[in-house]
């Protein structure tokens, strides 16, 4: 490939709502938190020896959709690559088609997201403008599409000049994967907060890619399983450190699913005195008892984990893989070992009933763990459960279905309405985070300033929530 001067933005539109799109999975913050792109952070290091390379994340500056245009106009792009999601993409692509409408068609428009991942033969459909997509974040075929390559590419999705569509397959290369460090100076990335951190500045990173489970409501396990090489992890750990960085997110979907490798990093990570604290994602059929002392040893100080249901039939129904005991047992020995654990609760699965939900709030006061989130079920693109809900008449296949911004019912089942379910979300918030016991628990176990404001900030906006749209 040859040197070129091309002027490539990767830009985080603007947002009515701050939505986080983030490694295939958008939605609307519900309070003040706001994470970066990852996926464009990483696209930026794999970009940056090629091209004059801008970033703007207009979500991060609340900037309108005309003082958007007004920066692009400023920086002359040749091509635009923007992240997108089913949170936002209407107002997203109204952006772009503006841009490509400003630019009088001659700016090469890519995007990357959960919409585009999953509908891309949809989007291209209804915006003509669309180049490209991308397919896969972590893949350098974006690199040769921009060099004017052609060909079939595994990981984008591109128009061709005879209107012919060529899908990515979505296939990586056997073995592990590296990634180059991202060009962290043109994010804004000191700006970022995360709701459970408890410092700054932190920063994203990856030790694997996609997820070996298959939850019928998640697109993870759509995206095959590749691990890191942990020399070049290291590489960026380290360069993470020399920029001041203090605090790590995890972004692996489950980490821990090697447990060798898992126990080898962490280990490494102590031997090199890196000082990170760190939060992650794991699942209560994964850990253990010496896993999570490693993990607490390593740093590691809060661990998000999908308990979803207090009904083991719809655990089983949906895929989940786990049952009620193991989380239990992993809320206790979370608790023994000292890391805190952030649980997830989705509500409304088909299946559900007012009892059921109500058993799963009951679960979540039982398990008592540090923070617990309580989402609405959303047929999320690329999932068995859109397909499901589609061929059901839940939802219909189209466009306008797609937006799950800040986790409002799409549907309703015979036993649930969507005014009950929201109703039950609302209670399910304000019982478990209005308990005294549980304010009293959270004030007593601070552990610095930064998480101090936090927990005020994001509560009162939690607790906000479940007044608004009553």
């Amino acid at each position: 490939m040859s040197e070129s001067k091309k002027k490539v933005l990767l830009l985080n539109p603007p947002g009515k709502g701050v939505y986080l799109r983030d490694y295939y999975c958008s939605h609307a913050s519900k309070a003040h938190y706001y994470w970066g792109p990852y996926d464009l952070i990483v696209l930026s290091g794999i970009l940056k020896d090629h091209y004059a390379l801008f970033a703007l994340d207009a979500m991060d500056k609340r900037l309108s959709p005309k003082e958007t245009l007004e920066r692009i106009r400023d920086i002359k792009p040749d091509a635009i690559i923007f992240l997108t999601g089913a949170v936002s993409f209407i107002e997203d692509f109204e952006l772009m088609q503006g841009v490509s409408e400003a630019f009088s068609g001659k700016i090469e428009i890519i995007g990357t997201g959960d919409c585009l991942l999953s509908e891309a033969p949809k989007f291209f459909d209804a915006y003509p403008f669309l180049d490209a997509a991308i397919m896969n974040f972590i893949s350098d075929d974006i690199v040769y599409y921009l060099e004017g390559e052609r060909r079939p590419f595994h990981n984008v999705s591109f128009r061709r000049k005879d209107a012919i569509l060529e899908l990515g397959d979505r296939i990586l290369p056997e073995g592990e994967f590296s990634l180059p460090i991202p060009h962290y100076d043109i994010f804004p990335f000191k700006n970022y907060r995360i709701p459970h951190g408890l410092r700054l500045p932190y920063a994203g990173i990856l030790t694997d890619y996609g997820c070996p489970f298959h939850c019928d409501y998640c697109i993870g396990g759509e995206l095959g399983f590749h691990l890191r090489n942990m020399d070049n992890l290291f590489e960026e750990l380290r360069e993470l450190k020399r920029r001041g960085v203090r605090e790590l997110w995890i972004k692996d979907l489950t980490f821990g699913v090697h447990k060798k490798r898992s126990f080898a990093l962490l280990q490494r990570m102590r031997k090199e005195n890196l000082n990170f604290t760190w939060a992650c994602l794991s699942r209560v059929n994964v850990l253990d008892a010496e896993l999570l002392e490693e993990m607490k040893a390593a740093g590691c100080h809060t661990i998000q984990m999908g308990v979803e249901s207090a009904s083991e039939e719809i655990l089983q129904n949906y895929t989940k893989g786990i049952t009620l005991e193991q989380a239990r047992k992993i809320a206790s020995l979370c608790k023994k070992t000292g890391v805190r654990i952030l649980a997830h609760y989705i509500l409304g699965l088909p299946g559900d009933t007012v009892e059921s939900v109500r058993k799963t709030i009951q679960l979540a006061i039982e398990l008592n763990t540090e923070f617990a989130s309580f989402n609405i079920a959303m047929p999320r693109m690329g999932t068995v459960f859109r397909r499901n809900a589609i061929e059901k008449g839940l939802i219909s296949d189209d466009l306008a279905t797609l937006d799950n911004s800040i986790s409002q019912p799409v549907y309703e089942t015979a036993e649930l309405s969507r005014e009950k379910l929201w109703e039950l979300r609302n209670e399910a918030i304000r019982r478990y985070h209005l308990r005294p016991s549980f304010i009293l628990r959270r004030l007593f176990g601070v552990r610095t300033w930064y998480e101090f404001t936090t927990l005020f900030r994001e509560g009162f906006s939690l607790i906000a929530t479940t007044i608004k749209k009553e």
